[in-house]
């Protein structure tokens, strides 16, 4: 199995590419999710169904939003910043990082 870092998972690639993990659960594991914080309902649902341990957004109002809705789940780290998808990136121990910012 191999694990995977999508930076950008509630754009149009980030979306698909979840979408292949979906359909591939025996291949692939979200170890880690980057979003702008745009689309807070999507990454809420994004993380809730991949359980990542890291999640990188880069707006902070939107990163205490998420904790907020996070409330309750197992924990799940939450880099806030510019540089938070970077972070992330560098930092994870993911077999395959997905750039689709």
């Amino acid at each position: 199995m191999r694990a995977l870092v999508v930076l950008g998972s509630t754009g149009s690639i980030g979306t698909q590419a979840l979408d292949v993990v979906r359909r591939n659960p025996d291949r692939f594991r979200v170890v880690g999710l980057a979003a702008a914080g745009t689309n807070l309902d999507l990454l809420t649902g994004q993380v809730r169904e991949f359980l990542p341990a890291t999640v990188a957004v880069a707006d902070a109002v939107a990163a205490e939003g998420l904790r907020e809705r996070l409330a309750g789940l197992r924990e799940t780290e939450i880099l806030v910043g510019r540089d938070a998808a970077e972070r992330l990136a560098r930092d994870a121990e993911a077999d395959l990082v997905l750039n689709a910012l």
